[in-house]
C-alpha cells in the first residue's frame, strides 16, 4: 500500500515540475527574450540526419544550438515554413514518434525541424510562413 502512495506522490511531483517548465518556457517566448526550444534539426541535403539541440527563438538571426557539442547553426534568413507533418516510420527510429516535422525551404535547400507538439507553436511563430506564389 505504501508503494502506491509513494508512486502517486512521485508522479504528481514529476507532472508539476514538467508543467512548471512549460509555463516558464511559454512566458520566456512571449517576453521577447531569446529562449531555447528543444528540437531536432536536419538539413534536407542528401539523406537527412536529425541532430538534437535547441532552436533559439526570439533572436535574429534564427539560431540552432546543438546539445552534444559542435558549432551553432545560423539558419538562413529566407527560411520559410512550407508544411507540417507527422513523423514517417523511417524517421521514427531516430525521432520521437509523437513529434511533428516542420518542413522549411530556403535558397540553401530544405530544412526539417522535429519538435514535440507542446513546442510546435513556438517554432511556427519563429519561422515565417511561405508566401503563395
Amino acid at each position: 500500500m505504501i508503494e502506491l502512495v509513494l508512486t502517486a506522490v512521485v508522479l504528481a511531483l514529476a507532472v508539476w515540475m514538467l508543467s512548471k517548465q512549460l509555463r516558464q518556457r511559454s512566458a520566456g517566448t512571449t517576453a521577447e527574450k531569446p529562449t531555447g526550444v528543444p528540437c531536432m534539426l536536419a538539413s534536407g541535403k542528401g539523406r537527412p540526419r536529425f541532430r538534437p539541440g535547441r532552436l533559439v527563438v526570439g533572436s535574429e538571426p534564427l539560431t540552432w544550438k546543438p546539445s552534444l557539442g559542435g558549432r551553432d547553426v545560423v539558419l538562413p534568413a529566407d527560411l520559410a515554413h512550407t508544411a507540417t507533418r507527422s513523423v514517417t516510420v523511417r524517421e521514427a527510429v531516430g525521432v520521437n514518434p509523437r513529434a511533428r516535422i516542420v518542413e522549411c525551404a530556403s535558397a540553401d535547400g530544405a530544412w526539417l525541424i522535429a519538435v514535440l507538439p507542446e513546442e510546435l507553436e513556438h517554432v511556427l511563430g519563429a519561422v515565417r510562413p511561405a508566401t503563395a506564389a
